[in-house]
C-alpha cells in the first residue's frame, strides 16, 4: 500500500481520478492523464483531486502521489488554511437588487397602464398610444434591474396620458363654447 495523502494510506494502483476546475467536476481520468495535466500547467497544486477511498476532495499539493509532478507557483503566496470545496452543500447568499441607501420607491405599472389604456379608448389615441407604450416598457426594465430607466419610462407613460386627457378636455372645452355661442347668437337648427 502506496501513501497517498499526507498521513494518510491507500492503494495508488489502479482507479481513476476526479478533480475540479472552474467549481465543476470532471473525470474520472486516469492517474497518467492527471500527472500530464499537472506538469502541462492546466492544473496546479490548487486544484482539488479526489480519488476512490479518500474521504474528501484535497488539494494536488497536499496528495503525495501528485504533489512532486505539481508545478510550484512563481510567487510563494501563503497557503490557505483549508481548501475550498466546490462541492460542499450551498449557502444561502442573500441577494439585494438594489442600495439599501437609495431604495427606489415601487412603481404601479399596472394603474398606469390602465390610465393610458383609458386615455386611449376614451380621449386621445394618439397620445394614448404612445403612453401605453411607455408604460409596457415599465416591467421589463424593472425585470432587468433597470430601476432608472422604469422610472422613466413611467413619468413618460404619465405625461403622455396626460397630454392626452389635458387636449380631449380643451376640445370639449371649445366644443361647449362652439355651441354656447350658437345658441347665444340663434344660429342654432
Amino acid at each position: 500500500m502506496g501513501e497517498l495523502t499526507k498521513g494518510s494510506k491507500f492503494s495508488t494502483k489502479g482507479g481513476m481520478w476526479y478533480y475540479s476546475q472552474n467549481n465543476q467536476q470532471l473525470g474520472p481520468i486516469s492517474e497518467d492523464q492527471l500527472k500530464a495535466m499537472l506538469r502541462g500547467g492546466v492544473l496546479g497544486g490548487a486544484t482539488l483531486v479526489w480519488k476512490e477511498g479518500m474521504s474528501d476532495w484535497t488539494a494536488v499539493a497536499d496528495v503525495a502521489v501528485l504533489a512532486s509532478v505539481a508545478p510550484l507557483p512563481t510567487q510563494i503566496a501563503p497557503a490557505p488554511q483549508t481548501a475550498a470545496n466546490p462541492y460542499a452543500t450551498p449557502q444561502r447568499v442573500a441577494v439585494t437588487t438594489h442600495s439599501p441607501y437609495h431604495a427606489a420607491p415601487p412603481i404601479n405599472s399596472g394603474g398606469i397602464l390602465a390610465f393610458a389604456i383609458c386615455v386611449t379608448v376614451l380621449c386621445c389615441i394618439p397620445f394614448g398610444v404612445v403612453g401605453i407604450v411607455f408604460a409596457a416598457q415599465i416591467n421589463q426594465k424593472l425585470a432587468m434591474g433597470d430601476y432608472a430607466g422604469a422610472a422613466d419610462s413611467a413619468r413618460k407613460a404619465k405625461m403622455w396620458s396626460w397630454i392626452g386627457l389635458g387636449s380631449w378636455l380643451v376640445l370639449i372645452g371649445f366644443y361647449a363654447l362652439a355651441v354656447a355661442g350658437g345658441v347665444v347668437s340663434g344660429n342654432f337648427r
